[in-house]
């Protein structure tokens, strides 16, 4: 299996290299992904690979190559082990050196939280949110930049459905807000609180409670409660 990762390295040198390990009838298997990242020294995992394997096996690991440089995490390698709560392996190119980072269980304050795509979004403060009110949505799946701009929609409604939201046309206490901002599909997600305010995360932007107010709601795109 390491050859058949050096190889998909090769080929992607001097972008990173990226797939997933997954778990298949009891063994490991070596699924190589596209890196849609938009720049070279990083990888973003494609949202199209990921779905796929995510239906096939269980997932082991997600694994991505440093070119030229150390095995050692990077800040935002770290942040989205411990998003995600997959382990990440990580290896040095060409040298082929391993770390396996383990996600760690983080506390976060739920208000004034600083603002980091995939690891302490929008997303990230509605799944923190909801846990405090033991309503627990899955581990989330790496989200691509800007994927509203590419056809993707992380917040379907078959996805809400899928972790157990129904929508609804009023909202009351604890029910997942989405929110279509200049965009064709969902972009963001909040909470609402009652009384027309909710508590969200928006980017450039600590985590907040504000009002409901016209300009939030002609964004409204759904209202969903979960469903127990």
């Amino acid at each position: 299996m390491i050859e058949e990762i050096q190889e998909h390295f090769e080929k992607e040198y001097p972008r990173e290299g990226c797939g997933i390990i997954g778990i298949v009838k009891g063994k490991k298997k070596w699924f190589p992904c596209i890196n849609v990242a938009e720049h070279e020294v990083d990888f973003v995992l494609s949202s199209e690979d990921y779905f796929d394997i995510v239906k096939r096996c269980d997932i082991l690991a997600i694994v991505h190559s440093h070119p030229d440089a150390s095995n050692e995490p990077s800040i935002t390698d770290t942040n989205y082990c411990n998003a995600l709560g997959i382990p990440y392996w990580i290896f040095s190119y060409p040298g082929m050196d391993l770390n396996i980072v383990e996600p760690q269980k983080l506390s976060h304050p739920l208000i004034g939280r600083e603002y980091s795509f995939g690891s302490a979004d929008c997303f990230e403060a509605v799944r923190d949110w909801l846990a405090k009110e033991n309503i627990f949505i899955p581990k989330r799946e790496p989200f691509e930049d800007n994927w509203w701009e590419k056809g993707l929609n992380y917040f379907s409604e078959k996805r809400m459905n899928e972790w157990n939201f129904k929508k609804v046309e009023n909202p009351e206490k604890n029910d997942v807000l989405l929110f279509q901002v200049q965009s064709d599909v969902p972009n963001h997600c909040g909470i609402y609180l009652g009384n027309n305010v909710f508590f969200h995360h928006a980017e450039h932007r600590l985590s907040c409670r504000e009002p409901l107010n016209a300009l939030w709601v002609k964004y409204l795109a759904g209202v969903y409660r979960y469903d127990s």
